[in-house]
This record gives C-alpha cells, structure tokens and sequence, in this order.
C-alpha cells in the first residue's frame, strides 16, 4: 500500500493549474496575444460584414 500512496501523492504534485500553463506560454511566447488579438479582430470585421450583406439584401428584396 505505501508505494500506491507515494504514486497518488506525485501525480497530485504534478498538476498543474491552468493559469501556471497560460503564464508560462506568455512568458515564452509574447507574440501569441497579439496574433490572438489579430484573429479576433480579423472575425469581428468578418462577421460584421456578413451582416451588412445581409442587409444590403433584405434592403433590396423589399424595394422590389
């Protein structure tokens, strides 16, 4: 039993927490947020103009 005990006691020191996992990838990669920054602006001005397509349709199919 003591060696279960010992195995149980390692793997609950080798957990991580996420915030320690996303603090060192920040540290190792600072460009990482801003290309993340760059990607959510890039989908807002995407869905943004799905949208003013959509729009533009409905505008024109009521004109008709």
């Amino acid at each position: 039993m003591p060696r279960d005990n010992e195995q149980k006691e390692a793997n609950e020191n080798e957990i991580i927490s996420d915030r320690a996992v996303w603090s060192a990838i920040h540290y190792l990669d600072p460009e990482s947020e801003t290309d993340r920054r760059k990607s959510d602006i890039a989908a807002a001005i995407t869905v943004l103009a799905i949208i003013c397509m959509y729009g533009v349709i409905i505008v024109y199919l009521h004109q008709m």
